[in-house]
């Protein structure tokens, strides 16, 4: 073990001085490429424009000592573990390539976040199609759980959840490159307690890849990680972890890198909900990340980064003592944890749980009645052709709007339609309709003209009440042109019957 040991050591620093002189010669190449992280007063904090793209001498770091040590040195009793596996570092490595290809070309050109979700997806599939696939999980008091093919949606999710953790911490100078450096080393120790010198190996080379990037990333920093850092640093973690949990049975499969990585996940899943909560794109920034809590408490950025490297290294510390097996410690970790998401939420989350339950239940109604409403039209659809009178039309029009939750709607004719050869207005109101709509209080409407050709010859008028209590039904607007489609189809059908009313 010892010399397992001294050939990770060996990793680390070839990583950190080839992690260091790619970021170096990034941050002179970033500028040239247009990968520059301009401020925008908002949530980037920093003042000036600062050269992006620290990713790709994180993965120079991560690579150089792998292809040294396998071409120079394929004997080492460290190295043929790694040999006998290579399938595995091929796929691994691949997937990475894709992580770092996106986030170099986000950096330079903005992708979009569905086209991001997509790569970062792929990402993921690569070494999940060579075998990298989460089937079983050693829980302490639980034992072994069997995950068979749900194991696929969890190892996908485990990969996706790693790199927008560390992507979403990026918001400092130091911040994510230091959590990840404290998350590797906490899991090269683990890879040594486990028994496991090529996972403790492969760690060690990123690790050292992160590092050598730190010296430039540090308070303050000339280069930042963007996004190609961010992801490959987060796919790495991810692929790293599955490889060195997986040595063993008795090992702690994911837990010990979802401890480490703690401080992050907890940060992402809280933005996910507060965006949630508050009907944002999961996408949106915003200033209420932990790091910026701390910025707004008057602390420095470098003394808030060392409060969260404090945390980390705390998680990380007790990622170590769970694998030993005592269960009275094991339960006090897990209480701690337990605490510190706690406070996490009641001071990151600007949220109350009763809002949350609020907004799934109203949620489910609208959906509810966007899905009734849908539902309708398509009947309305179906019997519309059968009508042979304007009024028969108006009124197999009263259901879908009952369901659109308006108040009232009409439907005025310009030209002439029926017998007495005027243009007559219908009026719909739901029994519930306030007196005086429009006239009292907010209200809103939809005038649409239903067409013959280019010229109008009816309106279509629907109005409602501004109450922020009552259901805001899904597709309302697409699903009234939906019913002012069907109407306008029938329309001429039933003014020629009118016009040959009136010649007999």
């Amino acid at each position: 073990m010892v010399y397992s040991m001294t050939t990770a050591l060996a990793a680390f620093v070839i990583a950190c001085a080839v992690g260091a002189l790619m970021t170096a010669l990034m941050r002179r190449v970033a500028p040239r490429l247009g990968a520059v992280d301009q401020p925008d007063g908002y949530r980037k904090i920093h003042r000036v424009a600062i050269p992006r793209l620290g990713g790709v001498g994180v993965f120079s770091g991560f690579l150089a000592p792998i292809a040294l040590l396998l071409v120079l040195f394929p004997g080492n009793l460290v190295v043929k573990p790694v040999l006998r596996d290579f399938p595995s570092l091929l796929v691994m490595l691949a997937g990475a390539l894709v992580a770092l290809l996106m986030g170099f070309r986000d950096d330079i050109h903005p992708v979009r976040a569905s086209v991001k979700l997509l790569l970062q997806t792929l990402a993921a599939v690569i070494p999940m199609a060579g075998g990298l696939v989460i089937w079983d999980l050693s829980l302490p008091l639980v034992g072994v759980v069997h995950l068979g093919l749900w194991g696929i949606p969890l190892t996908l999710f485990w990969f996706l959840g790693c790199m927008n953790a560390i992507n979403l911490l990026d918001g400092m100078d130091g911040l994510a490159g230091g959590v990840s450096f404290i998350v590797c080393v906490t899991m090269m120790l683990v890879g040594r307690q486990m028994g496991n010198p090529s996972g403790m190996l492969l760690v060690a080379c990123l690790a050292g890849g992160i590092f050598g990037f730190l010296i430039f990333n540090f308070n303050p920093a000339s280069i930042f990680l963007g996004d190609s850092g961010s992801n490959v640093i987060g796919f790495l973690i991810a692929a790293l972890g599955i490889m060195t949990s997986r040595k063993s049975e008795t090992a702690v499969a994911l837990l010990i890198p979802v401890l480490a990585l703690g401080l992050p996940i907890t940060d992402t899943a809280l933005a996910i909900v507060r965006r949630w909560s508050r009907h944002l794109p999961l996408s949106a920034p915003d200033r209420r990340h932990i790091h910026h809590l701390l910025l707004s408490l008057g602390l420095s950025q470098r003394r808030a980064v060392l409060i969260i490297y404090g945390v980390c290294v705390l998680l990380c510390a007790g990622a170590l003592l769970s694998i030993t097996g005592d269960r009275e410690l094991f339960l006090l970790i897990v209480g701690a944890v337990g605490l510190l998401v706690f406070v996490c939420v009641r001071v990151l989350g600007a949220f109350r749980f009763s809002d949350l339950c609020d907004r799934f239940v109203r949620d489910w109604q609208c959906h509810q009645a966007s899905n009734a409403a849908r539902v309708e039209v398509e009947r309305c659809a179906h019997f519309l052709p059968h009508a042979d009178t304007l009024e028969a039309l108006w009124q197999g029009c009263h259901p879908v709007l009952a369901l659109l939750d308006v108040d009232e709607a009409r439907l005025v004719i310009d030209g002439p339609v029926g017998p007495a050869g005027a243009g007559p207005s219908l009026l719909w109101r739901s029994d519930s309709c306030p007196l005086g709509l429009g006239q009292a209080g907010e209200s809103w409407q939809v005038h649409l003209h239903v067409m013959d050709g280019d010229r109008p010859f009816a309106h279509l008028i629907v109005t409602g009440e501004v109450d922020g209590d009552r259901l805001f039904v899904p597709g309302r607007t697409e699903l009234i042109l939906r019913l002012r489609d069907l109407v306008a189809a029938q329309l001429p059908r039933l003014q020629a019957a009118g016009e040959r009313a009136d010649r007999e």
